[in-house]
Formats: C-alpha cells, structure tokens, sequence
C-alpha cells in the first residue's frame, strides 16, 4: 500500500507539471468511454477493495494526465480517496480528498468540489473529528448550489454526513431534520437507493438511540428495501450493514432469537470482509445478547473485542461505550476496582466526543464502584453529579422534542401543500379562489390565536414582575420600619432600665416603671413577630442551624417564666430530659417558639393553673410540649387556632399572630406543631423538630464564627470591675451616631466614666478617629454619607487606628449584616433596642483586652508583629517602629520630637497610638526600650556599665545608673553582680 502511496504522489507531481499549459474542458469520445470504462470496473470494487480497484483509479489518473485533461485528474483523485477511504487509511484518503479539491477550485468544477467536500466530511467523521465533519458537509451543499448546479445525489449524500455528524454530538434535533430533508427530496424526485437507503439507515439508527424501537425498524427494513435494488456484491454489504443495526432493535425489543440470527450472520459477514469497525460494533450487540442468555463470560470476550478494536481505529465514542459495558459487567461481579479502571478509561475516550449522555451513566456506574468499595462519601458525589447532568439533560431533551416536533409538523406542512397545488391544477380557477380564501382564513385565525396567546403570556410575566416587586417593596418597608421602631424603643427602655437602678425609687414609681418596661418589651415582641412573619412571606428567612447543648437552651428559655408563675400562683413543673450531647437547632426559631407557646400558656391560664412542660429526644426528633390547664378548647378551635390573627374570644388579649408565626417557624426548622384539647387536661401544645446535623444541608448551617456557647444561655452578664478613672485619664470614646437622640443618650451612659467624642456619620467619625485616636469607638451602621461598615474597613486598613475595638451598635440583627460586620473587621455586635449595663460590660471587657496586650508587650525589648493576632495596618506600623527603633535608639540625640518625624506622625497621634499599643507614652517608651536593651548588653558582660549607658544613648552614667533602679529596683552594678 506505501508503494501505491508513493506511485500516486508520483502521478500528482507529474499533474503538477502538465498543469503548466491550460487544462482542456474536453477529451475525445473515444478517450472519455475508455474512462467511463475504467470507472465502471472500479465501482465493481464494493467489499472488500482489492488491488485492482486502486490499478484502475491510476489507470485513470494517468491517461487524464496525458490527455492533460483537468476534470479527470480530480475525478481520479477523488475515487482514490474514495478507495483509502473504504479500507479505513484515512489519512491517505483526506490527502486524495484534498488534491481533488484544489485542482477542483482551480477549474471552478462545482461537482468535483461538492465530491471532495462530501467524501472529507465522511472522513473526518470516521476519524471522530464531528466538528471538521460537519464544517466541510455543509461547503459540499453550498458549493452544488453555489452556481445553480443541480447534483441531488451529492447534496442528499452531504445532508446525510450532516445528519451522521450530529447525532455522533448528541444533537439528535438537528440530525433528524437533514435526513428528513433528503427524505423530501427523494418524495420530489428519487434518489438513487443507496443515498436513499443510507438516510433510512441513518434515521433508523437516531430512533434507536431515543428508543422509539418500532420507528427503528420500520427505516431499517425501508433502508433494506431500497439496498435490494444495488447490484448482487453493494447489496450484500449494505444489506449487511443494516442488519447489524436492525438486530439491536431486535436485541433492544427481546426478540433474542431473530437478534441472533441477524448479528450471528453480519459478524461472520464483516470477519471475513476484515471490516474492523463494523465487526467491534456487532461484537457490542452481541455481549448484550449473550448478558441476555445469562453467558455473562462470553459477553465479556466481546466487550472487550469491541472496546479495543474501536479504540485501535481511533473511534473514541464507540471505545468509550465499550469500556463501559465492561465496567457494568465487573460490577455484576463485585469487581469495583476493574470497574473504576474502565470507566476511566471511557472517561479519557469521551473527552474528545464531550457526549453528555455517555458522561452521566459514566457518572452513575463510578458511583455505584464506590459505594461497592465502601467509600460512600465519593459515592454520594458522583451520584450527585449524575443527578445534575440527567436534570440538565431532560431539559435538553425536552426542548429538542419540541423543536424536533415543529420539524416534522414543517415537513408534513409542506407536504400537504404539496398536494394541495397538483389538486388546485385539476381543479376550475374558482376552487383555486375559495382554496386560497380559506387558507388566508386560516392563517388569520392562526394569527388571532397566536396573538391572544402571546398577550396572555406578556399579562402574565407583567403581574408576576409586580408581585416580585410588591414581594421585595413590602420586605423592605417591614426591614425600614422595624429599623425605626427600634431607635425609639432603644431611647425607652434605656432610661427605664437605668432608672430602674436607682435605690431611692418609692414603690409606686418602681411598678409603674416596672409597667413601662414590660410593655416596651411587649412592644419590641410584636415587631420582631411582624418582621418574622414578613421574612417567611418573601422567604428572605432561612434556616440557620448549629450545634447546642439543649439542656443548658431548654433550661434557660422555661427558668425565665418562674418569675411569672410565683406572681400568678401557679404550678409550674418542668420535666427536661438530661442531654450530655449537642444537637443542631436554629437557636432563634426555637427560642420564639419556647416564648410564644410559654407566653400563651401563663396568658391565657387563670390563677392556680398547673403548666407542665416536657421535652425528649428520640431517633434524632426533639419533642417539646407545654400543657396548661384551667382553659380547653373545641374541636373547631383547635382547628382554627394556627390560623394567623385567628382568636379564640374577640375580647381576648393578644394579636393572634403569636401561634401563625410558630407553625410557620416549626415547618421552616422541618417539624410539626399539634394541639390537642379536653376539658380534664387543659390544653396541650406538641412540637417535633429534628435535632440531627445530617439532616440540614451546608446552606441552612450557620457560620462557625456566629455560633452560641452554652454558658451564653444561662450565665449573666459579666462586668469588669476596674478603678475609676480621673477625669483627666479618663479614656477617649468615640461615638458616630446619625441619631441625635440615641448619641445623647449612649453619651450619657459613658459621660461620668469616659471622655466622649461625638460625630454624626462614617466620614466625620473615621477623620475624628484619626485625629484624636480614641480608646473605643462606638458606631451605627445605617448612616448617611458613610456607613458604620466603611467606617469599620477604612479604621482596620489605617496604621494609626487599626488597633482601636469597634462596637457596632445598630438596629440591623440580620446574621448577613453580623457576618460583614465582624468579617470587616468590627470587634462586638450589638442590636438595638439595647441593655445599658451589657453596652457598658461589652465597653469595659474590650479596654481591658487591649489593657492585657499592652502589659503583654511592655515587657518585650520591641514589638513582635508576629505575635500579635491584629490587622496587617497594625502590623505594617509595628514594622516600621521597629525600623525606627533599630536605626535611632543608640542615637543619644533621638527625642520625641525626632521620633514623630522618623513615624510620620504627630507627637498626639504616637502618644495616643503608643499609649494604646504599650501603655507608654512616647518619651516613656523611648527610655524603656533603651533601659531594656541595656539590660541585655550588661548581661552580656563584654563592655562596662558607663560604656554600656553612652552606647544605649544615655549621655551622664549618674543619670543612667538612677534610671536603671528605677526600672528594674536595683543599680546596674548590684545587677551584674547578681547576675
């Protein structure tokens, strides 16, 4: 075969030199029948092609060349390709292919180009290159049509190699409407029965991969049909061909016995023809077939004869699918390891096909492997992806049907028109008038249909947009509205709380504070309840769970009615099961739920009622209840009473939304909520809620930087007690508050015990910061101009207030806004409406964290920024300290003055910034770094204690020697002589 290569290129350059005069447009008649003739003994040459095949393709070659006749040089070309191509040397015939082109282009020969494009098409196709396939398909088209040259056969042929290409890519929409148009064709004016036949063949093989089986076999025997016409050798092959497919609908339809016979005879057939392809896809049907008769051996020694033949010959779908039946195979046998092997290997092939299908059952078995090898964790992921691609898929396929629908509805369209125009020219020109009148009709009603249609479905979109928008404006009205519910109720209950401090109140004055109070608590309730209800409406709340010591929750939500319980005399028993486990609970749900249930049971049972509460965990669901008794309900209340604002007595107390707003919480945690009433029992109020962690998803998990200890349910707040400070060392407060109320008032908390800064928005406050370098700023963060955010981002990324905590104080309690807050870098989070003793514990634990880092680092030589967890604006200033300090400390000349010059800033600005840092002042700091590092060189014990003084920058010894037993309680030769 190299020889015939070498011959044939031997032939071209000989092409090549005659193409120096003109090319002749004709040859004699006696030159062109001997071509003929050649051409005819060559087309003899079906399966297999032998020698005598490629002789006669040079024997036409060589006498075109002689005659230089141009037509016939590309013909020649052409069906050597044609004979490369059937014995599969692909290359070879792409390089034929492609000489015929060219020289076809040269001759503007529209039918030799057509040729050439169709027959590469076929190649690539062959060589799995569908994209190359389906490129060159479509020049074979418009090259035939470019010049009006009418050639069916290539054109028909070219939708065929189209269609081919595209159901290799999964595109099944598009590959059924190129064979339905060579079917139209071939309605118009017959084709020759092997296009034809190859397009039934093609359709068949596409209504086998959707498994519409019947429709399968109806175009193979079409297909065959039509193969019967070839001469005796064509039809043979091609009618073999067809059974190969024909008996795989057979397979697919368990009609086993008429699927063997068909698949037996084909792969003899193609065995002997030495067909590779055609032999490794029987080889694939008929493992199928033998799984079928149970012989799950022999089904393997075909797999595996297919899987490598198509992989040998360089068809990486087909290998793929190959790979694949082997993989189920080795997992019928418990053979995952074999399995995973395979299906990588069908992974690899299918990189180059990107077949999505073949992708998701490759998905699917690597799962079933794993789960087979006991890691169950890779299991559920490939599952899961299995799962996304088939969701994808359907909606694919889905939308295909509907085109592939409207396709076959065009096509059949056309044919009735077809047969509507010969009726119209057998009938009088009047019928041909009404004919018309009545399709215009038609349409015109098609027309009025399809615009009441597409009016409806505009109204439609339009209403369901306002309602998003309505959803969204009423969300965010309830969001505003509470944010200014709260400032107000923040400014009540803060004066009452501190009031309520005071040892000098008389005892009317205390209830009716008492009085205020409870009802500002009720107050901020109802909103709270408003809000919640108006977050399940718009689905903006979402679960957020983590895990809880419910014992210690429990305990703390039921020990805060004992107060009311003694005031009502009522017998109140809590029955709580004793858990040493953590179990995964939205903590807000469930405390609103213990509230509004509790708070129902003490508000609507009379004096001397018993309410009994119990909770137990079983199989992972928590079971709260609460029982009262003294009050029962009917049978219609109990029915009605989750039914928002529903009340049992119109004079009953209450909004009627406290048990609609538990329901609806209960079924956002996935649990139940049940009533049952008797006259004997009381009331009684179940709640079923799972406590699992498996069964919340990563989403409805909250934050590990949000989670609540145990300790925060039961212990009170915290206050460390420290001396009070003069007014003259009092520390430096920064509050930033649009608010003027609320800046007043949070003033007044601190203005006995803090020097109080004030500013009215981020971008006043953050230029105040910098300017006077607070020990603490307090900030909202809804503000004009600037937020409490950006005042946060803009203090953690400056080197001078880097170091100073932030309080966000605001009345957004959304765990988005804690999240960004506190991931921005703010150092507490608290809501409004606030507690003025936990502001002032929050206040005083955060100065004395920065007191505790000061004392840590005032005995260091210098700060090491990589001990200190802070910002990388703390660090860059500790950095250039450092640079400062080992440049000028030696230097007897470094002052303070020299100091805020080598930093950049100013003497208030060090002072402040070192005050925080140290708790030295900035000449302080200087001569304790100095002391220090005399320490150090004395220890040493290499130079003299004077020397040691000039060296650290000390210039009288005397005044060194006192500094030194100031600072360490001993002279530094008393020192030495201890050391």
């Amino acid at each position: 075969m190299k020889k015939l290569f070498i011959f044939s290129s031997l032939l071209f350059f000989i092409s090549g030199i005659a193409q120096e005069k003109p090319y002749v447009a004709t040859i004699s008649a006696k030159d062109s029948l001997k071509i003929v003739t050649y051409r005819t003994k060559l087309s003899q040459y079906v399966n297999p092609i032998p020698d005598s095949a490629f002789f006669y393709g040079r024997k036409i070659k060589a006498m075109a060349i002689s005659l230089n006749y141009g037509k016939g040089i590309a013909d020649a070309d052409y069906l050597l390709g044609a004979c490369f191509k059937r014995i599969q040397e692909n290359d070879s015939a792409i390089w034929y292919f492609k000489n015929s082109l060219a020289l076809s282009e040269t001759l503007d020969y529209d039918i030799g180009k057509g040729r050439s494009y169709n027959n590469l098409g076929r190649t690539y196709y062959l060589q799995g290159k569908m994209d190359s396939s389906i490129v060159v398909s479509k020049k074979a088209i418009a090259s035939i049509k470019k010049r009006g040259a009418v050639e069916e056969m290539i054109i028909a042929d070219s939708h065929t190699a189209l269609a081919t290409a595209y159901s290799r890519k999964n595109d099944m929409n598009n590959a059924i409407m190129h064979l339905l148009k060579v079917d139209s064709m071939h309605q118009n004016s017959a084709l020759r029965p092997d296009v034809i036949a190859a397009a039934y063949q093609n359709l068949g093989n596409i209504y086998l991969e959707l498994e519409e089986f019947p429709s399968a076999i109806e175009q193979f025997h079409k297909a065959n049909e039509q193969f019967t016409k070839l001469p005796e050798g064509a039809s043979q092959f091609y009618k073999n061909t067809t059974n190969v497919y024909l008996g795989n609908a057979y397979l697919q339809t368990e009609k086993l016995a008429e699927a063997d016979s068909l698949l037996s005879n084909s792969y003899s057939y193609f065995k002997k023809a030495e067909d590779p392809r055609l032999v490794a896809e029987i080889a694939s049907f008929l493992g199928q077939l033998e799984l079928k008769k149970n012989n799950p051996a022999k089904a393997e020694t075909y797999f595996i004869e297919s899987f490598t033949t198509h992989k040998n010959n360089n068809r990486p779908l087909e290998a793929a699918q190959g790979a694949l039946e082997i993989a189920k195979l080795e997992l019928s046998k418990n053979q995952a390891e074999k399995a995973l092997f395979f299906i990588e290997q069908a992974n690899s092939l299918n990189l180059d096909t990107q077949n999505s299908k073949l992708r998701q059952e490759l998905l699917l078995y690597k799962a079933q492997a794993f789960s087979q090898k006991g890691n169950y964790q890779e299991a559920y992921k490939f599952s899961n992806q299995a799962k996304k691609l088939q969701d994808s898929l359907q909606k694919v396929q889905s939308a295909e049907k509907i085109k592939e629908i409207e396709a076959i509805y065009e096509t059949e369209s056309k044919d009735r028109e077809i047969k509507l125009l010969i009726s119209q020219n057998e009938l009088a020109e009047q019928q041909k008038t009404n004919q018309r009148n009545l399709l215009l009709a038609g349409l015109g009603v098609t027309t009025l249909l399809g615009l009441f249609f597409f009016f409806q479905y505009r109204n439609r979109q339009k209403t369901h947009k306002k309602l998003q928008e309505l959803d969204k404006a009423k969300s965010t009205f309830f969001a505003n509205i509470s944010h200014e519910f709260r400032t107000p109720l923040s400014l009540i209950k803060g004066p009452i709380e501190d009031q309520l401090e005071q040892p000098s109140l008389k005892g009317n004055q205390r209830k009716n504070l008492l009085s205020a109070q409870r009802n500002t608590q009720r107050l901020e309730g109802l909103v709270e309840q408003l809000l919640a209800l108006s977050k399940l409406e718009s689905g903006a709340m979402k679960l957020q769970v983590q895990p809880t010591n419910l014992d210690s929750f429990l305990r703390a939500q039921t020990e805060s009615f004992q107060y009311i319980a003694s005031g009502k005399n009522n017998k109140y028993t809590v029955a709580l099961q004793p858990i040493n486990e953590t179990y995964w609970v939205d903590q807000d749900i469930l405390e609103k739920v213990c509230f509004n249930l509790l708070g129902n049971a003490f508000k609507y049972s009379p004096d001397e009622a018993t309410i009994h509460v119990t909770s137990v965990i079983r199989e992972g669901i928590l079971k709260f209840t609460v029982q009262n008794t003294g009050v029962w309900l009917t049978e219609k209340e109990q029915n009605d009473i989750f039914i928002r604002f529903y009340q049992t007595r119109t004079n009953n107390p209450g909004s009627g939304i406290g048990l609609a707003l538990t329901k609806e919480l209960v079924h956002l945690h996935k649990g139940n909520v049940a009533v049952t009433s008797s006259e004997e029992k009381g009331v009684l109020f179940e709640v079923s809620i799972p406590v699992s962690e498996g069964i919340y998803s990563t989403e409805e998990k909250l934050n590990p930087q949000l989670y609540t200890t145990a300790s925060e349910f039961t212990e009170s707040i915290t206050i460390i007690e420290t001396e009070s400070s003069t007014p003259e060392d009092a520390p430096l407060l920064l509050l930033v508050e649009d608010s003027k109320e609320i800046r007043d008032y949070v003033a007044s908390i601190f203005e006995s015990t803090y020097t109080v800064l004030t500013a009215t928005n981020g971008k006043e406050g953050f230029e105040a910061a910098q300017k006077h370098i607070p020990d603490i700023i307090i900030s909202d963060v809804m503000m004009p101009v600037a937020d409490g955010f950006e005042l946060t981002k803009n203090c953690k990324e400056d080197a001078l207030t880097s170091h100073i905590p932030i309080l966000l104080l605001t009345a957004k309690n959304e765990i988005t806004d804690q999240l960004e807050g506190l991931g921005i870098g703010a150092d507490a989070y608290l809501t409004k409406p606030f507690s003025s003793k936990l502001l002032k514990a929050r206040i005083k634990n955060l100065l004395e964290n920065r007191r505790k880092l000061q004392e840590r680092f005032s005995h260091d030589i210098i700060l090491k920024t990589q001990e200190i967890t802070i910002t990388s604006a703390d660090e860059q200033f500790l950095e250039r300290l450092q640079n400062v300090m080992d440049k000028e400390l030696t230097n007897c000349e470094f002052s303070a003055s020299v100091f805020c010059d080598a930093m950049s800033v100013s003497r208030m600005q060090l002072h402040r910034k070192l005050k925080a840092l140290t708790g030295y002042s900035t000449t302080e700091f200087i001569r304790s770094q100095r002391l220090k590092l005399a320490k150090q060189l004395i220890e040493q014990e290499k130079i003299s204690i004077s020397e040691v003084g000039y060296t650290v920058g000390f210039n009288d010894p005397s005044y060194f020697s006192k500094c030194f037993k100031q600072e360490f309680g001993q002279s530094p030769t008393d020192f030495l002589k201890k050391g």
